[in-house]
């Protein structure tokens, strides 16, 4: 078998880079009879699989929708209840024009709070969790490169995994 090279990000998954289909058999079956994993837990992705980013996150589309209208919820809600609770305290015990004014100091600090709570939301809703791994994975497959990608369990099982490849002389790992 041709050396090959492992992909690991901070993910769940690790995924070896070989060059034929023969080498990503040969490490698959490596791999179930260490009994290092599972057979459902490891995918082979060939180059010329069309859909091969739809294999990597199947069901993505829905998960990253619910993730982001939860996150907008939350802190949407949570910046509205911010600004009401510092209008409030403006009004209680702030300047006089606030004292004065109350309607119009709650509607200055609950849109403020609305969009500053939605603004963070989006910024954490989007974050590329493991858009790290599938870019270095559709990268190796345009180079033509097969890719067995592994999921693990816990970071205990990642380690093990990471520490049967290091000791493996054909791997490159990569972190």
């Amino acid at each position: 078998m041709d050396t090959f090279e492992i992909l690991s990000y901070a993910d769940h998954r690790v995924g070896a880079v070989l060059t034929g289909k023969a080498a990503a058999e040969e490490l698959q079956n490596e791999l179930l009879n260490s009994h290092l994993v599972q057979h459902e837990h490891l995918q082979l992705v060939n180059p010329y699989d069309k859909d091969a980013d739809k294999r990597l996150e199947p069901k993505s589309e829905n998960r990253l929708a619910r993730n982001m209208l939860n996150w907008h919820l939350y802190l949407g809600s949570m910046g509205v209840i911010l600004g009401f609770l510092i209008a409030g305290l403006l009004v209680s015990y702030g300047p006089a024009f606030t004292q004065a004014n109350p309607y119009l100091t709650f509607i200055a600090l609950l849109s403020p709070g609305l969009f500053l709570g939605l603004f963070a939301s989006g910024l954490i809703s989007l974050r590329p969790d493991k858009d790290a791994f599938n870019q270095a994975v559709m990268n190796k497959i345009a180079e033509g490169k097969w890719l067995l990608i592994i999921k693990t369990n816990n970071e205990a099982h990642r380690g093990k995994l990471m520490s049967f490849f290091k000791n493996n002389s054909k791997a490159d790992v990569l972190s």
